[in-house]
């Protein structure tokens, strides 16, 4: 976590707490501690139920993008081995096939480092250099004329490491632009304003007090819901999955 996701994350607090004190604050002068209190039992069984409504969504929601985000992280280490993968099998070609498989592999990790991963932080589609790399790494293991049981098990290896390879780079491409539907950011917007708007309604005895709960659940919500935010993609945003995590894979399974 970066200084500007926690700077940001203050910001929206502070605002939505502000906001939030500002309407309690006018809820209590019109509205008297006595006349809210009368309401204290049907409110609190409102409450109750929208409160234990939204906080399945909110978790539910919270939970999706965060297990989305770590799936990310998995797909690119596992785009990572299998390249090495193919790598150490084209380490085992004659000179010339081991040269033009390992130059196809190291050029695919520039296109998916350099050229991808920019494009996908930005939330654009990645250009068909990657996908065509790919094609030829297929044509160059299919073309490669095994030579006994050995040699057609390693071979074998390698176009299942290829398969890996592509799962693991649709994964990839899929989860660019795959956020929450806009119906369920609305129900999390709708939702929150309903159950903050059920707390003002609760007569409290002392006006610190008062604001004191406002303050504390409206705090929580708007947390949360920067939490969900700022994971709704796991290539974008100040949370996103960089390239490094790819990079990194590489170097460690070379030992580089």
């Amino acid at each position: 976590m970066n200084f500007e996701t926690i700077f940001a994350g203050a910001v929206v607090v502070v605002v939505t707490v502000i906001a939030a004190i500002g309407a309690a604050t006018q809820v209590h002068r019109y509205l008297p501690t006595s006349d809210r209190r009368e309401n204290n039992d049907v409110a609190g069984v409102a409450f109750a139920i929208v409160g234990v409504l939204y906080a399945i969504l909110l978790t539910f929601v919270t939970l999706s993008v965060w297990e989305d985000n770590d799936a990310a992280v998995d797909s690119a280490r596992a785009e990572a081995r299998a390249v090495v993968e193919v790598r150490r099998y084209a380490a085992t070609l004659p000179g010339p096939q081991n040269a033009a498989l390992s130059g196809l592999a190291e050029r695919y990790v520039d296109i998916v480092a350099r050229e991808e991963w920019p494009r996908m932080a930005a939330g654009g589609q990645v250009g068909p250099a990657g996908g065509a790399v790919l094609d030829e790494m297929w044509r160059d293991v299919d073309a490669v004329v095994a030579a006994g049981e050995p040699g057609v098990g390693r071979q074998a290896e390698a176009r299942t490491t290829l398969r890996e390879l592509g799962q693991a780079r649709d994964a990839r491409l899929a989860a660019v632009d795959a956020g929450l539907p806009g119906v369920v950011w609305l129900a999390l917007l709708v939702g929150a304003v309903i159950a903050l708007g059920n707390t003002l309604l609760f007569g409290v005895k002392g006006i610190v007090e008062y604001l004191s709960i406002v303050a504390i659940l409206s705090a929580m919500s708007a947390l949360m819901l920067y939490a969900v935010y700022e994971l709704e993609y796991p290539y974008q945003r100040s949370e996103r999955v960089t390239a490094e995590v790819f990079l990194d894979a590489v170097g460690t399974l070379t030992g580089q």
